[in-house]
């Protein structure tokens, strides 16, 4: 047994140090240098040497696939059962979004410089002071990560929410999570025993796949997409990045916002909006544009959002898309009217909660060529927001009062960053659970005025309290401005969970944490 040069592996430490430095992925310093040390190790038996090599492929995918910002494994294989349903057009557009031309054009020039200068270049040296460099670059920013947690982490999403939460300035970050939660487990609805004035209606659409860093993408303005709305919420925290997590969110709004795994358990009573509005009198309606069965949706909405009525029957919708599974995907304006013209009719007054899944990631169109869901994005946007107008107009030409609500569920991850790739939701970060939200208040006898934009964070308990502040005012009856319900609106700081991740703002900055381990902050920018 003796030491050796690392040979054609210094080939694979080279392109790890590219996309490194890149920020395509992460470096565990330690478990890439013991394995340069395993393959530095030359074996006397040329046979137990071939062994050792094959072994040394297989680890090194899995610590390349490790090295990655990729779901863990044991998360994939929790998710199989729904991985199995994607088609297999939607499997090569997600291969086009992890390996692209310019990546395998700069592999190409590094293999080629490779062969090209290893003879006269010893590159187990520059593997050596590779790994010696990122050592003490890991090192050097462990340390001043100490002192910043030492000199203070003002946790808030925003300068003006640091009244909101009360922490020293030695508090950890799991710490000020604890005390974010406990404050959030204060806060509740308190809804009147009867509506005072004239009854309205409540009309949510939860729209599937749509973040202000989608619009900004393809060049939709907030406001101007929500031109004909009273109140805009420019940065409105999902909470989450998966479709279940953020309905159920949205259903226990009364509430004030849960960890993760709270979302599946039990919640009080009054944490049930649509229970707080049957119990004066209100008739819930579930309307959907898909089946939703995949992930369980419609189950999720049922058992932990507390919405078990009968959804409306869509068969007999006309198709608009088919969904990444195939799964048809019905015209959202042929569904909403129909309920319209239909259910409607029964429920005075009613509550209705819409699903659609329309600018989901890898929808195609019906009897169309296939494009790319980024292709296809600004497309499906645009007909969604075409059939909601008419949709609204259906609504005014009625003389009923409604209070409509839009409230996405969480972005497309149209960009993609340096951690995610395009459509990847693993992480909630912050370009995807900032979500814009827009309320319109539909009535003769409202006072709407101009259009009011909110720009600090809020979340679901702030729709809520709007809910609630409307029955209590006689909105409808001209006898409150909508300026007047949002005084005092609560605010929240930007804290979002997945199963396993969370993320949360220290000293202005997104930080997340992985599976219970170290907080890091995540990585800015493309």
């Amino acid at each position: 047994m003796k030491l050796s040069g690392l040979g054609v592996w210094n080939l694979y430490f080279i392109v790890k140090f590219a996309l490194f430095y890149y920020g395509a992925i992460d470096f565990d310093f330690l478990s890439n240098a013991a394995f340069a040390a395993l393959l530095a190790i030359q074996l006397k038996d040329v046979r137990i040497e071939k062994v050792k090599h094959v072994i040394a492929i297989v680890i090194a995918v899995i610590l390349l696939y490790k090295d990655s910002w990729l779901p863990p494994i044991n998360r994939l294989t929790k998710q199989a059962g729904n991985v199995q349903d994607f088609s297999f057009g939607y499997f090569i557009e997600l291969m086009g979004r992890v390996i692209n031309v310019d990546m395998l054009l700069g592999f190409f020039i590094i293999v080629i410089l490779f062969w090209y200068s290893s003879q006269w270049i010893r590159f187990t040296t520059v593997t050596i002071a590779g790994l010696m460099f990122i050592g003490w670059q890991g090192q050097s920013s462990l340390t001043n990560n100490n002192v910043n947690q030492v000199a203070g982490n003002n946790f808030a999403a925003e300068p003006q929410n640091r009244e909101s939460i009360v922490t020293t300035e030695t508090q950890s970050p799991e710490q000020k999570l604890k005390d974010f939660y406990q404050q959030q487990s204060l806060l509740t609805s308190h809804f009147p025993q009867e509506y005072n004035g004239e009854m309205f209606d409540v009309i949510i659409l939860n729209i599937c796949s749509m973040a202000v860093d989608d619009l900004n993408t393809i060049g939709v303005s907030v406001t101007d997409m929500y031109k004909d709305f009273d109140v805009v919420f420019s940065d409105f925290n999902s909470a989450t990045s998966y479709s279940g997590p953020a309905a159920i969110r949205l259903l226990r709004a009364s509430c004030g916002q849960t960890s993760q795994t709270a979302l599946f358990k039990d919640a009080p009573e009054q944490c049930y909006l649509f229970k707080n509005l049957e119990k004066l009198g209100y008739q819930n309606n579930i309307v959907m544009n898909h089946d939703g069965h995949f992930d369980e949706f419609k189950g999720l909405i049922k058992k932990n959002g507390g919405l078990d009525s009968k959804p409306f029957n869509i068969d007999s919708m006309p198709v608009a898309q088919y969904g990444f599974d195939n799964s048809p995907i019905y015209s959202d304006g042929a569904v909403l009217n129909g309920w319209l013209d239909t259910d409607a009719k029964d429920c005075a007054p009613c509550a209705m909660y819409y699903n659609t899944i329309s600018l989901h990631d890898g929808n195609q169109f019906v009897n169309h060529a296939r494009t790319t869901s980024q292709e296809s994005y600004p497309t499906r946007h645009e007909n969604l927001f075409s059939d909601i107008n008419k949709f609204i107009k259906n609504l005014e030409k009625r003389d009923r009062n409604v209070m409509l609500m839009i409230v996405p569920e969480h972005g497309a991850a149209l960009k993609g960053d340096k951690v995610q790739f395009a459509g990847l939701r693993e992480i909630p970060s912050p370009a995807i659970v900032s979500v814009p939200v827009a309320i319109k208040f539909i009535g003769p006898d409202v006072q709407s005025y101009s259009q009011i934009v909110i720009d600090e964070s809020t979340s679901y308990f702030a729709l809520s309290e709007l809910i609630n502040k409307t029955l209590q005012t006689n909105l409808f009856g001209g006898n409150s401005s909508i300026a007047n319900l949002l005084e005092n609106l609560p605010k929240a700081p930007k804290v979002a969970e997945n199963a396993d991740t969370i993320m949360m703002y220290v000293n202005k900055r997104p930080y997340i944490q992985l599976d219970g381990g170290d907080w890091s902050a995540y990585p800015q920018g493309k």
